[in-house]
């Protein structure tokens, strides 16, 4: 059973149909991307989808962002504080089935053999990278350490058949990458923001994202553009804590108008609250019901969304309980919560689900230019899943969306006018009246 609302067309057009002439010449301003849950290391699935959604009328798009974990994170990690016992044998040979997709999957990438046909960003690298794959924070430890008055010896021996393309070849990966992006492999980065300072890679940024995304020399896929745009990318670390000094800073110039798409790890503090209702009432019982807290969301967050007002804030979606696909009946224990099974007394394995709320304004900008407030929507994506899995499990566990906007920096009066027109919206969850906090708790949280 999925949503009817108006808010999930797959793709919002910017420019009502109203407008023939504006629509023609805002289609080359028009950015297409696509967004997408956690990938937990499943490159192979999320390289097929990409592969044929590239190829499909509704392509070519610019750009993949990820939430979430990327790379393949172990459950125990994925399940702090939910209760072990209550897991069965059947989850965990399915996770070791997952663990061991998500290694040969690594494989094929850090070899050549997998590759994504739209740039693909992710920010949580879940528990590392497969092997031969190398994050910016390891490479800049590396080059830290590096004695520059060693004599390298390796290399003296290898100068005759320098061909083989590893080695040095590997550095010089990141010549042609944007600022604020770390290349790990052809057509797949990270994103990591300045890295000036040394510190660890939980940076918080707001990036100029040039499309197309520039690729590797051996890229062949990467889609050409015309007119070349910026689209401007926020992100925050899988845990985010207050303050973010450079992304503060960059969202409180007076000249940002905003991020065209927000990435975090976590959800807003007041997101799910009845009080603002940009959660539909279905949804927030569904996220209730699914205990899985995960949703209750951030106050760091919270305030970072608010101070970068995204059109678009995605994140990874609430886990939920689901059916098994197949009644593997036998010595189950029964003692189980009634919550954990269905109605067929199945033990219920938990996936995250899609979740998409109402547009919702931002508090009035008295910066933001001849008061045009764009408005905000939240995409909680579910797991990347098998296209069996998906067909089985509904729309209601979506894991890719796209959108083909025009980003905030390349609109004009008719696409400021256009996408106001289109903002049927609910108030900003981002408030003291949806955080459901009284002034004590905002103080104690040191909220201002």
């Amino acid at each position: 059973h999925h949503h009817t609302h108006p808010s999930h067309a797959p793709i919002t057009p910017t420019q009502p149909p109203s407008h023939p002439a504006t629509m023609s010449t805002s289609s080359s301003k028009r950015a297409k991307v696509l967004m997408v849950g956690p990938v937990n290391g499943q490159l192979r699935l999320l390289s097929d989808k990409l592969r044929t959604l590239q190829r499909s009328k509704a392509g070519p798009f610019d750009v993949c962002l990820c939430a979430g974990p990327f790379f393949f994170r172990s459950p125990q990690r994925r399940r702090r504080g939910d209760d072990a016992s209550s897991w069965t044998d059947a989850q965990t040979s399915e996770e070791r089935s997952e663990q061991a997709s998500a290694a040969e999957d690594g494989a094929a990438i850090s070899n050549g053999t997998l590759s994504f046909d739209v740039p693909v960003l992710f920010v949580d690298p879940g528990d590392g990278p497969p092997k031969g794959l190398v994050l910016a924070s390891t490479a800049r430890t590396m080059a830290s350490a590096k004695d520059d008055d060693e004599i390298d010896l390796d290399e003296a021996e290898e100068e005759e058949d320098d061909d083989d393309g590893d080695g040095d070849g590997k550095r010089n990966d990141q010549e042609d990458v944007p600022e604020g992006l770390w290349r790990v492999a052809p057509g797949l980065y990270q994103l990591v923001g300045d890295t000036s300072s040394l510190d660890d890679d939980g940076a918080a940024d707001i990036l100029s994202l040039p499309l197309p995304v520039p690729v590797a020399p051996s890229d062949t896929a990467a889609p050409r553009r015309e007119h070349p745009l910026h689209l401007v990318v926020g992100f925050l670390p899988p845990k985010a804590r207050l303050p973010c000094p450079r992304f503060e800073r960059k969202a409180k110039h007076p000249s940002f108008l905003g991020c065209d798409v927000l990435i975090s790890g976590e959800w807003g503090q007041g997101m799910t609250s009845s009080r603002c209702g940009a959660l539909t009432k279905e949804d927030r019982t569904a996220i209730a019901g699914g205990g899985g807290g995960d949703a209750a969301g951030s106050y760091d967050v919270a305030e970072l969304v608010a101070a970068s007002r995204p059109r678009y804030h995605l994140a990874p979606g609430p886990s939920v309980p689901v059916p098994m696909p197949s009644s593997s009946s036998g010595d189950l224990r029964t003692e189980e919560h009634g919550d954990n099974r269905d109605e067929d007394d199945r033990p219920r394995k938990r996936r995250r689900r899609f979740v998409a709320s109402l547009p919702y304004r931002y508090p009035d900008d008295a910066s933001a230019s001849d008061s045009f407030s764009h408005a905000g929507r939240f995409l909680a994506m579910a797991d990347v899943a098998s296209p069996s899995e998906f067909k089985s499990l509904g729309k209601t566990f979506k894991f890719i969306h796209a959108v083909g906007i025009v980003p905030l920096a390349h609109m004009d009066a008719n696409d400021r006018e256009a996408a106001r027109e289109t903002a049927s919206v609910v108030d900003c969850p981002y408030t003291d009246l949806s955080y459901d906090v009284d002034d004590d708790a905002a103080a104690a949280t040191g909220g201002t």
